[in-house]
């Protein structure tokens, strides 16, 4: 027997679902998830004979194909896209959350596929311009359950993106664990509509790394933006920064400065693998169950946690928020995004003859719906989570899928006498 005809033989080449399902259950820890539960995609679809991924890497691939994930190239995580060409976007942000978590995820033995559905998902619902934008729609929806882009991320996997071959309601109908970890990734940030998510529940071992090391990547990489931007120069200049504090960042992780950011997320991910491996061992964790059934009021209920950087972590966090996301260009950024967002929003919502004609038909069907309740409440929406509709969340829905370009040129669009419609 030639080589490869040996290796097929013993190792059972080609693999196929059943086949690579049973040996991620042989080789992963007794408390990842193995497999999604028994009805965890909200619709049955056809059974593949030959399907050669798992049911994580098939709901990571829909991630990926969805236009969705492709917009959040241009949109903008600190820097606005036409900035530079180096900066942090959304996209790139997601990617790097999947990357550092699946070596997290390798290291303890949990789930990589259903790590990296979650990672490369989790920021699908951000808002054009950050999180400016998401406090000015979350503002114009209080009445109605409010923004939170965790919950939009899960929306858009729910039923704005569309599937080929699928009922356009059904969205992407991905797992039930993907859609647990995309929600929860931020669970302060909730209004509880995802009842059927369990939001007061934490999440698996797979969606708390993803939570934790979410936030990792945007301090670290924004810190490093920032300095590549130049943010810290007035504050040196004007006496209430000096080089030294910066250089303490990374004496505070026992790093060199000279090393750059990530000999900073090299000591994070050390950091969590030890103190997360010595919660599940020193607490007996050895299943699921025992992950969400798991109480420790000190870290939110999670397992997956810093240790010896902890306090560290705290004041790089500060430091971020205070010099980058406080510093006068971002504050300048940050205001003009909500003003021009929000004329767009009332340009439209006065005249939503103007929108595109699919949106402005479900625009108009749940000014309808509104009509027929007697109120601006809207009509329960039961097939996705008891969602209300209503012309303000069509609208919200429509401006949170742009891109920092596209929400440019729809502001010139609607108000420069100049551009040709």
């Amino acid at each position: 027997m030639d080589t490869l005809g040996q290796i097929e033989k013993e190792c059972g080449y080609p693999r196929y679902k059943a086949q690579i399902e049973k040996i991620q259950s042989q080789y992963l820890a007794p408390f990842a998830t193995k497999v999604p539960r028994e009805g965890s995609r909200r619709f049955e679809e056809p059974v593949y004979n030959y399907e050669t991924r798992s049911e994580f890497q098939r709901d990571r691939d829909r991630i990926i194909h969805s236009k969705a994930f492709r917009r959040l190239l241009y949109k903008t995580q600190v820097f606005v896209n036409h900035e530079g060409d180096h900066y942090r976007t959304r996209m790139t942000h997601s990617l790097e959350v999947a990357q550092i978590a699946r070596g997290i995820a390798r290291s303890l033995g949990v789930n990589e596929d259903l790590v990296e559905a979650i990672a490369l998902g989790h920021d699908l619902g951000h808002t054009p311009f950050g999180h400016a934008v998401e406090s000015l729609l979350s503002d114009l929806l209080k009445e109605e359950q409010g923004f939170y882009h965790n919950e939009q991320s899960v929306r858009i996997v729910d039923c704005i993106e569309t599937k080929k071959g699928l009922n356009p309601r059904l969205g992407l109908n991905l797992t039930w664990e993907v859609r647990e970890g995309i929600l929860k990734h931020n669970d302060d940030r909730t209004s509880g509509i995802y009842e059927s998510l369990e939001p007061d529940k934490p999440s698996g071992m797979e969606g708390q790394i993803v939570t934790l090391v979410d936030t990792v990547a945007y301090l670290c990489h924004d810190l490093e933006d920032g300095l590549e931007a130049g943010l810290f120069d007035d504050a040196v200049r004007c006496g209430l920064l000096n080089k030294q504090d910066i250089e303490r960042l990374w004496d505070m992780f026992d790093a060199g400065v000279e090393n750059g950011v990530s000999s900073i997320i090299n000591r994070l991910v050390k950091d969590i693998v030890d103190s997360t491996w010595n919660v599940l061992r020193d607490n007996n964790i050895d299943s699921v169950q025992k992950v969400r059934e798991f109480r420790d009021e000190g870290s939110n209920n999670r397992i997956v946690r810093l240790g010896k950087y902890k306090n560290s972590f705290k004041e790089l966090k500060s430091f971020v928020g205070r010099y980058v996301y406080g510093n006068t260009m971002t504050a300048i950024m940050d205001t003009k995004a909500k003003k021009f967002i929000g004329e767009i929003y009332e340009s439209y919502y006065k005249n939503p003859e103007q929108l595109p004609g699919d949106v402005y038909k479900s625009f108009i069907d749940a000014s309808k719906a509104c009509d027929a309740v007697g109120g601006n409440t809207g009509t329960r929406d039961d097939l996705n989570d008891g969602y209300r509709v209503t012309p303000a969340r069509v609208l919200c829905d429509y401006i949170a899928s742009m891109t920092d370009r596209y929400a440019l040129e729809t502001y010139d669009r609607l108000f420069d006498p100049h551009i040709k419609i």
